[in-house]
């Protein structure tokens, strides 16, 4: 049956999301302007391609329904006028009207998963961003670092306080140093490019963020709720319980109006689609019950990464102080400063975890991002 294959097409549409985001077209954006969350969340949803195919996918549902019912009618019309009809025209008439609902009704949680997807995607890219210049921030600190040991060593060296190898061993933590800058470079175009393909922008757009990122509210998250939620509202539990209820209608056709082999057949079908739906209700609640667990683990997390941010913070107040005082050097304050912006962008980046688990957590759960 036609509503067979786009079940089936719709139940696939998580997995496939990812190629079907295909990137054209570009966005205005007036120069020096800085891409807020809201912005990119809007411009995606306007501009990417995902969103237009989504709706073309609806329209085909809406299309497919239409004519489906209109096929119907068709049947019936030819019933009442010849007082019989085919097998598959009869089946049509028995099952044709729940098809053409169904098939409305999966393209619209079609088109909202896949929206859903796109903005899942573009948070993603949009605080990785945030990371990989956090990243470059932090490599070429320790750059400089390294570079100024260098310098102390090569004068230690003229000093003749340590040896030669002292300047050698600083020098390939130069190197080692002027690799890790370059590679935080390279993943700052990557994120820039990912981000530009989920605004369906040109790759190369420059991209300009504000000065910082505050992390939105998450509500508490509830197990039982959550559960709950997914079995309701999980695109492949809706599309399980959809083609159980049209095997179920066949089901009832067949013990009607076909043979025994017939109605073995169908009771297998409707068997078949029972387990599929218990199969699919078991799967979307063991991914809650760990993502669940996995974001309880994950606030933990956070107290100690906050706990770290206040000793380092406390590490760098007592080398100011020594250097104050006379007892302590630059460089160890500038270390204790660098050792404090690890932690903080530590503490930081968890929190985009955080709140990317959260928005996980919704899409999990059967909520909509939008």
């Amino acid at each position: 049956m036609k509503l067979k294959l786009v079940l089936a097409k719709k139940a696939g549409i998580v997995a496939v999301v990812v190629s079907l985001l295909l990137a054209v077209g570009a966005v205005a954006l007036a120069a020096g302007e800085a891409l807020t969350l809201r912005w990119v969340m809007e411009q995606a949803l306007k501009n990417n391609p995902v969103t237009r195919l989504a709706e073309v996918q609806a329209e085909q549902g809406r299309v497919g329904a239409e004519q489906l019912r209109q096929s119907v009618d068709s049947a019936i019309y030819q019933l009442i006028t010849t007082g019989t009809l085919p097998p598959k025209q009869m089946l049509l008439v028995y099952t044709g009207s729940l098809e053409a609902e169904q098939l409305e009704t999966l393209a619209l949680h079609g088109k909202q998963a896949a929206r859903n997807l796109l903005l899942l995607e573009t948070q993603s890219n949009y605080l990785e961003l945030y990371r990989s210049f956090d990243r470059l921030k932090l490599a070429r600190q320790a750059e400089r670092r390294a570079r100024e040991q260098q310098r102390l060593a090569e004068v230690a060296f003229g000093a003749g306080t340590v040896a030669r190898s002292d300047i050698l061993t600083a020098q390939a933590h130069v190197a080692a140093a002027q690799a890790q800058l370059f590679s935080a470079e390279s993943s700052v175009q990557a994120a820039q490019a990912a981000l530009n393909k989920s605004l369906g922008r040109p790759l190369a757009a420059a991209i300009e963020l504000p000065g910082g990122f505050s992390v939105p509210e998450q509500e508490t998250l509830d197990l039982a709720k959550g559960l709950a939620g997914a079995e309701a509202g999980r695109l492949e539990v809706i599309v399980a319980r959809e083609t159980l209820r049209l095997e179920e209608r066949e089901l009832e056709y067949a013990r009607h109006s076909l043979d025994d082999a017939a109605q073995r057949g169908a009771e297998l079908e409707a068997e078949e689609a029972r387990l599929q739906l218990r199969m699919a209700a078991e799967a979307v609640r063991l991914e809650v019950f760990q993502l669940y667990h996995r974001l309880a683990g994950l606030e933990k997390q956070l107290i100690a990464l906050e706990q770290g941010v206040r000793a380092a913070a406390e590490a760098h107040r007592l080398a100011v102080l020594r250097y104050q005082a006379g007892a302590g050097t630059q460089f160890e304050v500038t270390v204790a400063e660098d050792a404090l912006a690890e932690r903080e962008q530590d503490l930081l980046h968890a929190r985009y975890e955080s709140y990317l688990g959260y928005l996980s957590w919704r899409l999990a759960t059967g909520q909509s991002l939008e």
